[in-house]
């Protein structure tokens, strides 16, 4: 792991070189650890001296997870706290029952209940509220996902190859070069609309395996508002992550 040093902060980062051509990124993940994707031929030096042009910037990221992460409690998974669903909030309500083959989530009346056995308690019923949970939004996303590819896939006309739904600690969606998208369950969370972003703009990419501007261009075409939703991931993205984590 590289550092430098801005004021008397030591601000430490990984490199992760890629396939970029030019530009360089800056990833600040949900622990406050900050990425740099980079080209294969940037040297250490320059790496150092962009982290340190951004490093104002990069602390004050850092200081608003560190800020959420004080405001926003681990989940305990018991009656009273809430869960999003295509960006509304659920309150979830866990059911006792002597019934040994129990245990299944459901969403119905504006409510989460999931039903468990009356013989567990504490940590354990918490472990196993969470499976439930786990079980049920993934469910969601495949269907969700599924549903909303085949509509976008009309309208943009191109086909994915193969689609899978699974839990991408870094991203939203990812495109291969063989048309093979993946997305990351937990987008299921965000409103649809924002969604919808994340499925076009990796629809998009069957199309142009690139963010230029002719990338763009087509995302704009299907979403209008696509600069919206962008930001409402980056701003959001934190929150997102760190749920049933």
């Amino acid at each position: 792991m590289e550092h430098i040093t801005y004021g008397n902060r030591k601000i430490k980062f990984n490199i992760k070189r890629g396939k970029r051509k030019k530009t360089v990124a800056l990833q600040i993940q949900p622990n406050s650890t900050v990425v740099v994707l980079s080209p294969y031929f940037l040297d250490k030096d320059k790496i150092k001296e962009i982290v340190r042009k951004r490093a104002r910037w990069i602390i004050q990221k850092q200081e608003k997870i560190k800020k959420l992460n004080a405001e926003m409690p681990k989940k305990e998974f018991v009656s009273g706290e809430s869960f999003p669903y295509l960006g509304r909030e659920y309150r979830l309500k866990v059911i006792k029952s002597e019934d040994e083959k129990c245990g299944h989530c459901k969403l119905m009346s504006g409510r989460f209940y999931v039903e468990i056995n009356n013989k567990f308690s504490g940590r354990v019923a918490s472990k196993i509220v969470k499976e439930n949970l786990l079980e049920w939004y993934i469910e969601r996303a495949k269907e969700k996902i599924n549903e909303r590819v085949q509509r976008y896939s009309k309208l943009i006309g191109i086909i994915p190859q193969k689609i899978i739904i699974r839990n991408q600690e870094k991203r939203w969606g990812s495109c291969s070069h063989s048309g093979v998208l993946r997305f990351n369950w937990k987008a299921i969370m965000a409103p649809l609309s924002v969604l919808d972003y994340v499925i076009v703009h990796e629809l998009c990419h069957l199309i142009h395996q690139n963010h230029s501007p002719d990338f763009w261009g087509k995302v704009e075409s299907i979403i209008s508002s696509y600069k919206d939703k962008r930001s409402w991931l980056k701003e959001n993205s934190f929150l997102l992550a760190e749920l049933l984590n």
